[in-house]
């Protein structure tokens, strides 16, 4: 299942402000736009790890994962949905080139019993695109160091352009892979699932960081 549903810009208008408000406190700068922000991360590359994390503990993030999962509730899902990852905002640029998507699926974060959604919203108003395959000829499946696994096999990719102020909504079994960005790209990737009550798990966990942890043990014990 593979689909391009409209969302409302403000959402994406309140996520964006939010993104500019964090980053101009991080950069010691205001930050105004998108492209800004890869401005100053060629100039602080150091500063890239700090910037994910930051954005991706965005209180405005939790609105837009509300209200897309209800867009998704009405119009597709057959049960109801909760979380299947925590919403996540990605930045792509020749910076990065490391961390872009090999060929993969999403069922391999997700277990094989649960049905799912992902929805991918470009967060910059030139869009964005990203590789999918309509036909899986898969020959093996190997382990990559930062992803975990990558396909390989003669599959053929196609660009899908999703406009700003649209989401593209797919399964985990749909085969796509990053699109290398010609411009910087920011995007957020936001995953559900239909609850399953039988011996229920969650996906994914929250830990709390072992640094934190180790100081207060020390002071306190």
């Amino acid at each position: 299942m593979i689909k391009i549903i409209p969302i409302n810009k403000k959402f994406l208008k309140i996520v964006n402000e939010d993104i500019f408000k964090s980053l101009s406190i991080i950069f010691n700068k205001k930050v105004s736009n998108q492209e800004e922000i890869f401005f100053l991360l060629r100039k602080n590359p150091k500063l890239r790890s700090s910037v994910f994390d930051i954005l991706n503990m965005l209180p405005s993030l939790n609105m837009i994962n509300y209200e897309i999962k209800k867009i998704i509730q009405n119009k597709i899902a057959k049960k109801y949905l909760i979380n299947w990852t925590y919403a996540q905002i990605r930045l792509d640029d020749n910076l990065s080139k490391e961390f872009s998507a090999p060929a993969h699926k999403d069922r391999w974060i997700i277990d094989k019993n649960k049905v799912g959604y992902v929805a991918w919203i470009p967060l910059k108003k030139e869009g964005s695109s990203l590789l999918v395959s309509s036909k899986d000829k898969t020959k093996k499946i190997i382990k990559n160091k930062y992803w975990g696994l990558e396909a390989k096999g003669k599959n053929t990719f196609k660009r899908k352009k999703i406009k700003y102020g649209q989401a593209l909504i797919f399964d985990p079994d749909l085969l796509h892979k990053s699109d290398y960005p010609k411009y910087s790209r920011i995007t957020l990737q936001l995953r559900y699932e239909e609850i399953n009550p039988i011996k229920f798990r969650r996906s994914v966990t929250q830990k709390v960081d072992s640094k934190v942890l180790r100081y207060w043990k020390n002071k306190l014990t």
